[in-house]
């Protein structure tokens, strides 16, 4: 996992030129973005920024592959560390194909997700750019995740948030029942675009605003 953390510190010499934005400084790593591919999900957490906030599961129109990869390369900016989250990523059709894509131009993924839709996982390329944090949901079920976790383990993704915890209880470190809304707030500092952003070019500050922001 190292070798991830400490790339994203420096930029790397050899990346392509079609790759290069605002470098500035060779120590300058580019930017950090939240990518919400989708607000559609087939779980309905109460703490759920979509669910508490005052409008209630906001929809939004989906970008399709094509938008979303031109949105990337006309980004001013060169994005170093690239977070997809929703939602429910998975229920994008097109998921995998867009994190190998984003992988190939040498972005750093991370992709979160309840594992609801495991079986298109498998075929994002297991590179060290990419990381996989699936997160334990109080309305899910925890054999059906259990074996969706080992299964993705096996294939050997950089894994966070396994069971870390006592495994008798499938106790997780990121059970998302421990999540509060002041924890959301606090995540205010990163950049979230929407799923319609390729065509809005609309861009927030933290997952609450997006939400808020829906009318």
């Amino acid at each position: 996992m190292g070798i991830y953390w400490h790339s994203l510190r420096f930029n790397r010499k050899n990346m392509t030129d079609n790759c290069k934005k605002k470098k500035n400084h060779w120590w300058n790593r580019g930017t950090d973005l939240a990518v919400v591919l989708t607000t559609r999900c087939n779980l309905h957490c109460d703490y759920c920024p979509m669910f508490y906030s005052s409008n209630k599961y906001p929809k939004f129109e989906e970008s399709t592959l094509e938008e979303w990869k031109n949105y990337f390369l006309n980004y001013p900016e060169w994005i170093s560390q690239i977070y997809i989250t929703g939602g429910e990523p998975t229920l994008v059709p097109y998921l995998p194909e867009l994190i190998n894509w984003l992988i190939e131009r040498q972005h750093h993924v991370i992709l979160f997700t309840n594992l609801s839709m495991p079986a298109g996982l498998t075929r994002i390329k297991n590179s060290w750019r990419f990381i996989l944090i699936p997160t334990y949901h109080h309305s899910d079920d925890k054999e059906r995740y259990s074996v969706a976790l080992n299964k993705l383990n096996d294939v050997g993704y950089r894994i966070m948030s396994q069971e870390l915890e006592d495994k008798k209880t499938f106790s997780f470190s990121r059970h998302k029942t421990k999540f509060t809304q002041e924890w959301f707030n606090n995540f205010n500092k990163l950049p979230h675009v929407p799923p319609d952003a390729p065509r809005s070019k609309k861009q927030y500050l933290g997952c609450i605003a997006l939400y808020r922001d829906w009318k």
